[in-house]
């Protein structure tokens, strides 16, 4: 039988893998509890490397999830967005797994990578695997895997410089600010200088809600529909807007009668919003109010 401290010890990273991989926190837990039990049945005293083998466990795991999900994303109404993983409170021992390389924006755009792809570039980019490592983990040549994050790079036109990786928090957060300000005030001015050019939202309600089930592309048009919500919603007593930590980074809680109703994140780019993501979607809102606890 595993103890609590074997499982505290490990679950901080098998999680933080399992969640860049199949973007889902509840997904991420049925893996990471099935493979814990498989490793408790197993000779796993005879296992030289418990790390190494536990973290290649859920990483194939995770890529046989991806599989056999992509059909069903494929005829998900509207964008299908990750999970948000709000923290209220983090070790400061987690906060380094769960916050490098783990911005909402990014793991949104790994969705166009294969399981394969995303494992390589998850392995790679986010935890700094060697190839070597890498290619035992996947069971492919180092030469391979070198190809598939070269190809991964490409799709998501990713850069490797310090600057794209990592967003100035206080930037950020002053940011967020500003654009909740402007919208809740109704000042389209100053919003649409807020906005990029080519600003774009994405809303997630899983046909379950109501939400944008196209893209709202420019920042007029973004600005538009903001203000409308806010026209309509805004004067609602019941509405409890916050920030809060979402994967990392400053993003809006927006609570009706104390329930998740939606989480809003976003990407800036040059100072300005470059996009927006916008879950409504209840399935995805679960840990919303309490926040992901270890």
């Amino acid at each position: 039988m595993l103890d609590e401290q074997f499982y505290q010890e490990h679950k901080p990273l098998l999680f933080s893998i399992a969640y860049r991989m199949t973007g889902t926190i509840t997904e991420s837990e049925d893996i990471i509890h099935d493979v814990l039990l498989d490793f408790e049945r197993s000779d796993h005293y005879k296992i030289e490397n418990t790390k190494a083998y536990l973290c290649k466990m859920v990483t194939n795991r995770s890529i046989d999830y991806l599989k056999s999900a992509r059909k069903r994303r494929e005829v998900y109404i509207g964008p299908w967005l990750p999970e948000p993983l709000i923290i209220h409170d983090v070790d400061p021992m987690h906060a380094v797994l769960l916050q490098d390389n783990l911005s909402y924006a990014l793991l949104s755009l790994m969705e166009q990578l294969s399981p394969v792809e995303r494992a390589v570039f998850v392995l790679r980019e986010a935890f700094g695997y060697e190839y070597d490592d890498i290619a035992s983990i996947i069971e492919k040549e180092v030469a391979n895997c070198r190809k598939i994050i070269s190809r991964a790079k490409k799709k998501l036109a990713y850069k490797d410089d310090v600057n794209h990786l990592h967003v100035n928090q206080e930037k950020l957060q002053q940011l967020v600010q500003s654009f909740l300000f402007a919208a809740t005030t109704g000042n389209m001015e100053n919003l649409l200088n807020i906005l990029a050019n080519d600003t774009v939202v994405y809303s997630d309600g899983g046909g379950k809600v109501k939400a944008a089930v196209v893209p709202i592309k420019t920042k007029e048009r973004v600005a538009h529909f903001i203000l409308g919500l806010i026209r309509k919603f805004g004067q609602d007593a019941q509405l409890e807007i916050n920030l809060v930590n979402v994967n990392g980074q400053t993003g809006i809680l927006i609570n009706r009668n104390h329930k998740p109703e939606n989480v809003v994140c976003f990407e800036i780019e040059n100072n300005q919003i470059t996009q927006i993501f916008s879950v409504r979607n209840p399935e995805k809102l679960t840990y919303a109010i309490s926040g992901y606890q270890f």
